[in-house]
């Protein structure tokens, strides 16, 4: 008898790694692990949003992993947008800052496109953002009208064809009567504000948030703005009804669709979906943080939660333009040139 409850000490002993397997296997998938969120940009609005998403998400996802944030610039977003479509594991680890101006380029068929936006796993965004277009403030325009009179054209610093910093102007040139010239190729945003401050360029678009600084240090004077606006430019004309000509309405309005998708957030096609709920709730979670409020205030940069649902609809709704339409934006609009 005592010899047989040995034995059945014994056995039981030996089954223990057996009974504790499944609790261990229950450990979160994040725990230990690091989150990259990539961004098609170096400076900005986007990417300091970006990186205060980063400081807070960890927090909300069991396991509390770390998540950084990775630039990869080329393409006007395209470069960072094919990463992370086609070559980043589905495993939850990296995730695409995107920008919704990728969807125009996949309407417009943009050459060097090898993603489909319906088929990432969006996550949510942090909320919408307007373009402003600005002046030098050491220029005498004080008004688009004025603007429109120049006696000379004005240099427009971008970074390529595709950016807001381009096409808000372009089609302010060709449907309002700008006096624009176009420099392409610098860098990022940060690059063009070089040159502002050097007097080599005269205008610069981006997302408000990447204005709003700039402008109330007085470097530059803002003048228009996109439908979608941003506080403290509520006041400025929206970019539409400077024009009476409708193919100008019906493609600053398109421009505009993207804006109001704003900042969303994507994990790669195939991506587990418990995985995918599991950071949708955590962004969702993360953006009503007092503390990710708080840096957003410091920052100047207006934090919402959109969903997952409505970021998917906002970029159906650019995606289903007619045959007529695409043509005619594919004369005004086009990226990476």
């Amino acid at each position: 008898m005592k010899r047989n409850r040995i034995i059945g000490i014994l056995m039981g002993l030996a089954m223990m790694p057996f009974l504790l397997a499944p609790a261990g296997a229950q450990a979160p998938f994040y725990e230990g692990k690091t989150i990259t969120i990539v961004i098609g940009t170096a400076s900005g609005g986007s990417i300091v949003a970006a990186r205060i998403i980063a400081n807070h998400l960890g927090k909300y996802i069991p396991g509390k992993p770390a998540v950084i944030v990775q630039s990869m610039l080329g393409g006007a977003h395209i470069v960072a947008s094919n990463h992370v479509f086609n070559t980043a594991r589905p495993d939850g680890l990296t995730l695409l800052a995107a920008n919704p101006n990728i969807a125009i380029a996949q309407l417009i068929k943009v050459e060097g496109v090898r993603f489909d936006v319906r088929k990432f796993e969006w996550l949510g965004s942090s909320g919408s953002d307007g373009v402003v277009l600005t002046i030098r403030s050491d220029l005498p325009y004080k008004t688009f009208e004025e603007l429109r009179k120049a006696d000379r054209e004005l240099v427009v610093g971008t970074t390529g064809p595709g950016s807001n910093a381009h096409d808000f102007p372009l089609l302010l040139k060709e449907f309002a009567g700008a006096k624009f010239k176009f420099v392409s190729g610098y860098p990022a945003n940060s690059d063009i504000l070089l040159a502002i401050e050097r007097k080599e360029v005269d205008v610069w678009a981006a997302f408000a948030a990447t204005v709003r600084p700039v402008a109330q240090r007085g470097t530059v004077r803002p003048l228009v703005r996109a439908r979608v606006s941003s506080p403290g430019f509520d006041d400025l004309p929206v970019d539409d009804t400077l024009t009476t000509n409708p193919v100008g309405k019906a493609l600053m309005s398109i421009k505009t669709a993207p804006l109001a998708i704003g900042r969303p957030l994507a994990a790669p096609p195939g991506t587990p979906g418990d995985r995918s709920a599991l950071l949708r709730e955590a962004i969702a979670k993360a953006l009503k943080d007092p503390e990710l409020e708080a840096d957003g205030r410091k920052a100047q940069i207006d934090f919402q939660h959109i969903s997952a649902d409505e970021v998917h609809k906002g970029i159906s709704v650019i995606l289903q333009q007619s045959p007529e339409v695409q043509q005619e934006m594919v004369k005004y609009i086009k990226f990476g040139g």
